[in-house]
């Protein structure tokens, strides 16, 4: 990890029905090479670097040209942004935070309050705004691996 060529590669594991490996690497590259230091944000920060990881923060990453955001274990223990409304908030929730980061793989998500398996969700979430709450292990789960629950690619049919 140093530079915009390696942000999907972490993430690929959700392709793969292995989202607890997202996390594992989000939960190595975040503390060790985005930090306060002065080498906190490696490689050339344009404000790709950044993005990274203000979205790896938020428990989520946008997969560029599609309609597909893939999620992770929130490193907040709740983060709410505005809909494009105005009128809402799309709030993600880490249920039972822990601070120290030893549980950092989903066990279940709830989408406003109904079990949610896919490991990925869609920018409607953010337009129209609702509640996505992460309970968290130390294990990985079998969340998000089921066929139907990988993201949208070509061996999946797309959409």
């Amino acid at each position: 990890m140093g530079n915009e060529p390696n942000f999907l590669p972490t993430f690929q594991f959700h392709y793969a029905g292995r989202p607890g490996r997202s996390a594992y690497w989000v939960h190595q590259y975040i503390p060790s090479l985005f930090n306060s230091t002065l080498a906190g944000i490696p490689g050339n920060d344009d404000c790709a670097m950044g993005a990274f990881s203000a979205f790896a923060f938020m428990g989520f990453f946008p997969v560029a040209g599609q309609d597909v955001l893939l999620l992770t274990p929130p490193l907040f223990r709740e983060v709410s942004i505005r809909t494009i409304d105005g009128h809402g908030w799309a709030t993600l929730r880490n249920v039972n935070f822990d601070p120290e980061y030893k549980d950092k793989y989903i066990q279940s998500v709830r989408l406003n309050g109904k079990p949610y398996t896919k490991n990925w969700i869609t920018h409607d979430f953010f337009a129209s705004g609702g509640m996505l709450e992460f309970v968290l292990g130390p294990e990985e789960s079998s969340w998000g691996t089921r066929k139907e629950d990988l993201p949208p690619s070509l061996s999946t049919g797309m959409f």
